[in-house]
């Protein structure tokens, strides 16, 4: 009897507990509340704010009218007035010392700590993140970066910076979708690098840095180190163009980093880009831990309102576990609670525009019009839907192509697709623009690792998603962005090598009609006068052709032009892969192609093997070398050998140094922070890659073989393919070269060699999607804004920077660092570990 009376208290109280609803528990705001009353806001310079005599703009709560502050918009003067600040202020930080700057950013990081409830309050005040979210993750991230960076800063004289110094002033300009922890990944290793930092925050959430600059103020940084901008569009465009920047970082969408780029072409700037066009992929496998998994989908997707770079929005789900995921999944989406900033117990809110909503409102409308399912989650009575985001699944199989899934914004919106094999898997997540970021959830760790390295983005997460730390490389892969935040790598991204000098800015360039026209003048027949002095043309013809795929081949053009030697007399007769348009692009386009089919197995072929075959074509060219000695001194019309001797010896050097290097250092350093995960950061190639040789005239010069030798030979060692277009004036030493590669185990492919008109050539180069970075370094000005504007296209990594000739080994060996940066991008794997030993 008492058993069955306790059994029905037992029920009746399971069933209260059902029918409990959650009420609010608010986390204050009082703090930021306080800060910003009877507070007068306006530009950050000097270390004060700034009285402006532009209008005030009311910053909002997100998707509501609710005025929390009025800040002043920064006008022309005040972006001048705080360039010159900081360039008056660069010279006192940098001449301080890497201890006193490491002091300074140290106290900084503290004051930090200290105020990092009223920090996380300004973040969900002005932002609308759960208020959970800058309080768990981006203050403690932002401190972590901060005392990461210090440290560099200490280590700035030592042996492993000792060939880098200061670019001078930076310019940081953030999103709306730029949480917290990007002002860290901006001002940490700007700082500790010797620079000063101008920021432009979004115009509609501008009060966490302000509040930050007035943090560091309060820390002892001195006036100037760090100004903050606030303002709309024209105040960015006036920073991003300004003549005095020397580095550029921007976190935001894909289609402003596109406008940036051509806006900063020829300018001599280099870029940062953080971009957050498209969203990350999430793949589940059979065997992977699915409770795990659907929490973590949850908390990946909508983690800060879904606005950050690395949120899911493809889900993969293996066939065979469909069923059963998709329904935990929508289990607990309705359990998700959608609920103001600071309600303690919501887990979403509002996003930072009411265009988020409507966006999200057009998407599902798109995927309903298609067949899919739509899932979302509910707002609870008493929340206006006009006002907060619904997190939303399409259940079914989108095409890649469609706005939903290949989107330039930040759509709170994941899409689950099912997938049969691992394969499939790897091709549906890596068949995107974008390439920021993924995670593999499985519990077989060799399946893990596999899939992990055919994924095409900078960061792949085992079993969880979206950890960050300031020591280990974050960036993204194809759209998805330029260089790195975090560790070593992104303090370089603020630093120059020393002996190599930015181009200078350029007159204008006709953009739409560059290269459309080819030189021919070097294609007419030679004349009786320019014929060469050595003897009568010889009986048989000898035409060098085009390189590519492994042999030689005639130019679509069926075209020839003339190389001069030295003395003005006629050397050589040569393929023209650009006399006209049509069959230039079909060269460029063949050569391309056969790099793209090499680029995988030379590549996977191994480190080893790579330096085995640069080893073999050092000694085909010790065995050719009279013969190219003797070439080259006909070539450059000079009497004696000796620098076509120093020439030969210096590229063999060449050759043996990169065939040394080329299995040494196939990973890079970045430190696991803490016991529970272990980090792998591999560095790997870039694919294709475009050299435009440009002629090398310092005395003795004109070193033609040794300036397509000292582009080639690091790109290929670190994995890479080139397509080279040969040097105008000099191109037989590297056709002649090709000899040597097709002689030395090199697979076709790897190695292409064009000549003709450099401009027509470039265009198409430049332009062609399969092709991830271009290098001309020394290249004039207007070539070099040209090839800038032109890559924003799919993001290239350009190099026109103007670099020291490398006319001995010592030059060479000291720049290999620089050649690293530019030949491959990191992919750090983040593994979790500590279940057997975590005690």
């Amino acid at each position: 009897m008492a058993g069955t009376m306790n059994s029905s208290k037992v029920s009746v109280i399971a069933e209260i507990f059902k029918s409990m609803e959650y009420g609010p528990v608010s986390d204050s705001s009082s703090l930021a509340k306080a800060w910003l009353k009877d507070r007068k806001l306006g530009p950050f310079i000097d270390g004060t704010f700034k009285e402006t005599s532009s209008s005030e703009f009311e910053v909002c709560k997100p998707c509501t009218e609710q005025v929390i502050a009025k800040v002043g918009i920064s006008l022309e003067d005040d972006v001048n007035a705080a360039v010159n600040s900081s360039i008056k202020a660069a010279d006192l930080w940098n001449n301080l010392g890497g201890h006193k700057r490491a002091c300074l950013i140290y106290s900084l990081a503290r004051h930090i700590q200290k105020h990092a409830a009223l920090l996380a309050q300004m973040e969900s005040l002005n932002r609308g993140v759960q208020s959970r979210d800058p309080r768990e993750f981006d203050v403690p991230a932002l401190v972590r970066y901060l005392y990461h960076y210090a440290g560099w800063a200490q280590l700035s004289s030592s042996s492993e910076l000792r060939d880098w110094k200061p670019m001078g002033v930076v310019i940081g300009v953030m999103s709306g979708l730029s949480s917290l922890i990007t002002l860290a990944q901006i001002v940490g290793p700007a700082l500790a690098g010797g620079n000063t930092v101008c920021l432009k925050p979004p115009k509609r959430s501008p009060l966490p840095a302000l509040l930050f600059a007035n943090i560091a103020s309060q820390a002892g940084l001195p006036p100037g180190v760090i100004n903050v901008l606030p303002g709309g569009s024209d105040v960015g465009k006036l920073l991003v163009t300004h003549s005095q920047i020397s580095k550029l970082m921007f976190s935001g969408l894909t289609g402003v980093g596109r406008l940036i780029r051509k806006q900063t072409a020829g300018l001599g700037m280099h870029l940062t880009l953080l971009l957050s066009g498209g969203k990350s992929s999430m793949i589940v496998f059979d065997s992977a831990d699915l409770d795990s998994a659907v929490e973590g989908a949850v908390d990946a997707a909508w983690f800060n309102q879904g606005q950050v770079p690395w949120c899911v929005g493809r889900l993969f789900v293996q066939e065979s576990i469909w069923d059963n995921f998709v329904s935990r999944l929508r289990s607990r989406i309705d359990q998700l609670r959608v609920g103001e900033a600071f309600d303690h117990l919501a887990d979403v809110g509002s996003p930072l525009t009411k265009d988020i909503i409507a966006d999200l409102a057009a998407a599902t409308a798109v995927a309903k019009k298609n067949g899919l399912e739509i899932y979302q989650a509910q707002i609870p009575p008493g929340l206006s839907s006009e006002n907060f985001f619904l997190p939303t699944l399409v259940i079914g199989g989108l095409a890649d192509s469609n706005r939903v899934i290949d989107n330039d914004g930040q759509i709170p919106l994941v899409a689950v697709v099912p997938f049969r094999t691992a394969k499939e898997a790897v091709t549906l997540a890596n068949n995107s623009r974008y390439g920021m970021a993924a995670s593999v959830w499985t519990e077989n760790a060799s399946l893990a690792v596999e899939v992990a390295y055919q994924l095409q983005v900078g960061t792949v997460w085992i079993n969880s998603h979206g950890s960050v730390d300031a020591g280990v490389p974050f960036g993204g892969w194809k759209q998805s962005g330029i260089g790195v935040v975090g560790g070593k790598q992104g303090l370089l991204e603020y630093m120059q090598y020393k002996g190599v000098r930015f181009n200078m800015t350029a007159d204008s360039v006709e953009y739409e009609s560059f290269g459309l026209t080819p030189d021919v003048s070097a294609c007419c027949p030679p004349s009786v006068s320019q014929l060469s002095k050595n003897g009568p043309v010889p009986l048989v013809d000898h035409t060098y052709k085009l390189y590519y795929g492994g042999s030689y081949k005639r130019s679509d053009g069926n075209s020839s032009r003339v190389v001069l030697d030295g003395a003005g007399k006629v050397y050589a007769i040569v393929a023209d892969g650009s006399s006209l348009l049509r069959s230039c692009r079909k060269d460029v386009r063949n050569a391309v192609d056969a790099a793209v089919k090499a680029q995988p197995a030379w590549w996977n072929l191994g480190a080893h093997c790579r330096s085995q075959i640069i080893y073999n074509a050092a000694e085909k060219l010790q065995s050719r070398r009279d013969d190219f000695i003797s070439n080259l001194t006909v070539l450059y019309g000079k009497t004696d050998e000796e620098d076509a001797s120093k020439e030969v010896d210096t590229c063999l050097s060449l050759l043996f140094h990169w065939a040394a290097i080329c299995d040494k250092k196939q990973l890079a350093a970045g430190d696991s922070p803490n016991s529970s995960v272990l980090v792998n950061v591999r560095r790997e190639p870039l694919g294709v890659i475009g050299i435009v040789q440009t002629p090398i005239q310092s005395p003795p010069g004109p070193w033609a073989l040794l300036g397509f030798i000292s582009l080639f030979a690091p790109a290929v060692c670190y994995g890479n393919v080139v397509v080279v277009v040969a040097d105008s004036v000099y191109p037989t030493p590297a056709l002649e070269f090709c000899e040597v590669v097709q002689s030395s185990d090199f697979a076709a492919g790897v190695v292409n060699v064009l000549t003709g008109d450099s401009n027509t050539l470039l265009n198409t180069l430049v332009n062609h999607q399969e092709v991830a970075a271009l290098w001309a370094p020394g290249i004039t000005a207007t070539k070099a804004k040209y090839i800038e504007w032109a890559s924003s296209a799919n993001f290239k990594r350009t190099w026109v920077d103007t670099l020291p000739c490398f006319n001995s080994l010592e030059q060479v060996t000291d720049c290999r660092e620089l050649f690293e940066l530019y030949s491959t991008r990191t992919k750090a794997i983040w593994m979790p570990c500590g279940e057997i030993f975590a005690n």
